[in-house]
């Protein structure tokens, strides 16, 4: 015989004006080329309990791609740009930083190669710090992210803003 144990949790979850919960703290904008570093920031930040978004694995079957980046970079708290020569030069990961810098959404940029933004990346990102993950071993690096994300979604300025989005445990049922 086999028995279920169901463990009752408060892990916070952010709900918008409507009370549906939000998915993601976190959007992840990378180059297909990057995807085993984007990977593994993913899994990184997922195993501290931080909530990513990361295409294709969150874009739903049947929706609209745009779509799916724009909601999903407008509703996240912060951005991890995984930045490379490839991310430099891609006109889909400028639409990206181009969106977060339009609503306000802060963009952590962690470089994987020693490249200097160029063109509308450089205008974008110019006062922007960077997390260097040019030496090896990127374990290390993808620990400091974690860390700095961590901090950073803790700060008064990125929680949820009040008038819009509440914070409740997941296993509160009735209304709020």
């Amino acid at each position: 015989p086999h028995s279920t144990l169901l463990l009752q949790t408060r892990v916070p979850v952010t709900l918008d004006e409507k009370g549906t919960q939000m998915a993601h703290d976190v959007f992840i904008s990378y180059s297909t080329k990057d995807k085993p570093v984007a990977d593994a920031a993913c899994a990184t930040l997922e195993a501290r309990g931080i909530r990513c978004w990361i295409a294709p694995r969150d874009v739903l079957p049947g929706m609209d791609w745009g779509d799916s980046i724009i909601r999903a970079v407008t509703e996240s708290r912060l951005m991890v740009l995984v930045f490379s020569s490839s991310a430099n030069e891609s006109v889909q990961i400028k639409r990206e930083v181009n969106q977060a810098i339009e609503k306000e959404v802060p963009v952590i940029p962690f470089r994987i190669e020693d490249v200097t933004p160029s063109g509308s990346m450089e205008y974008y990102l110019d006062v922007t710090h960077w997390l260097d993950a040019i030496t090896p071993p990127i374990e290390q690096h993808l620990e400091k992210l974690a860390e700095d994300v961590d901090l950073l979604l803790k700060r008064p300025s990125l929680q949820p803003d009040a008038s819009r989005q509440r914070r409740v445990g997941l296993e509160r049922k009735e209304p709020i």
